[in-house]
Protein backbone atom coordinates (compact mmCIF):
# COMPACT_ATOMS: atom_id res chain seq x y z
CA UNK A 1 0.00 0.00 0.00
CA UNK A 2 1.73 3.28 -0.86
CA UNK A 3 1.61 6.30 1.38
CA UNK A 4 -0.97 7.93 -0.07
CA UNK A 5 -3.14 4.82 0.40
CA UNK A 6 -2.72 4.35 4.00
CA UNK A 7 -3.44 8.20 4.68
CA UNK A 8 -6.52 7.45 2.76
CA UNK A 9 -7.49 4.85 4.20
CA UNK A 10 -6.73 6.60 7.90
CA UNK A 11 -9.23 9.92 7.02
CA UNK A 12 -11.79 7.29 5.79
CA UNK A 13 -11.16 5.31 8.82
CA UNK A 14 -11.27 8.29 11.62
CA UNK A 15 -14.89 9.18 9.63
CA UNK A 16 -15.87 6.13 9.30
CA UNK A 17 -16.71 6.83 5.60
CA UNK A 18 -15.95 3.92 2.39
CA UNK A 19 -12.59 4.24 0.88
CA UNK A 20 -14.33 5.48 -2.08
CA UNK A 21 -15.91 8.33 -0.71
CA UNK A 22 -12.04 9.97 0.50
CA UNK A 23 -11.49 10.97 -3.20
CA UNK A 24 -8.90 13.56 -3.76
CA UNK A 25 -11.90 16.52 -4.92
CA UNK A 26 -14.05 15.70 -1.81
CA UNK A 27 -14.86 18.41 -0.21
CA UNK A 28 -13.19 17.67 3.53
CA UNK A 29 -16.54 19.99 4.58
CA UNK A 30 -18.89 18.22 2.85
CA UNK A 31 -17.59 14.77 4.36
CA UNK A 32 -17.64 16.70 8.06
CA UNK A 33 -20.24 19.35 8.86
CA UNK A 34 -18.23 19.81 12.63
CA UNK A 35 -15.02 21.21 12.34
CA UNK A 36 -13.98 20.00 15.41
CA UNK A 37 -13.86 16.32 13.92
CA UNK A 38 -11.83 17.97 11.47
CA UNK A 39 -9.46 19.04 13.95
CA UNK A 40 -9.65 15.83 15.81
CA UNK A 41 -8.60 14.24 12.31
CA UNK A 42 -5.60 16.52 11.91
CA UNK A 43 -4.29 15.82 15.40
CA UNK A 44 -5.05 12.16 14.97
CA UNK A 45 -2.90 12.32 11.40
CA UNK A 46 0.01 13.80 12.93
CA UNK A 47 0.46 11.42 15.61
CA UNK A 48 -0.12 8.62 13.28
CA UNK A 49 2.25 9.57 10.62
CA UNK A 50 4.64 11.22 13.12
CA UNK A 51 4.58 14.94 11.45
CA UNK A 52 3.29 18.18 12.43
CA UNK A 53 1.41 21.36 10.59
CA UNK A 54 1.00 24.51 11.29
CA UNK A 55 -2.03 26.74 10.86
CA UNK A 56 -0.79 28.30 7.73
CA UNK A 57 -0.60 24.60 6.60
CA UNK A 58 -3.82 23.89 6.72
CA UNK A 59 -5.35 26.59 5.58
CA UNK A 60 -4.43 25.45 1.96
CA UNK A 61 -6.21 22.40 3.01
CA UNK A 62 -9.63 22.00 1.30
CA UNK A 63 -10.23 18.81 0.01
CA UNK A 64 -9.27 15.06 0.79
CA UNK A 65 -6.81 15.32 -1.61
CA UNK A 66 -4.97 18.28 -0.51
CA UNK A 67 -4.84 16.70 2.96
CA UNK A 68 -3.30 13.68 1.73
CA UNK A 69 -0.67 15.34 0.10
CA UNK A 70 0.00 17.63 2.88
CA UNK A 71 0.65 14.48 5.24
CA UNK A 72 2.43 12.71 2.08
CA UNK A 73 5.06 15.75 1.63
CA UNK A 74 5.68 15.91 5.57
CA UNK A 75 6.39 12.02 6.25
CA UNK A 76 9.11 10.09 6.16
Amino acid sequence: MSERERVRSAIASFLRLAPEKVRDEAVLTDLVRESFVLVEMVIELQETFDVRFGQDDLRAVRTAGDLVELVTSRAG
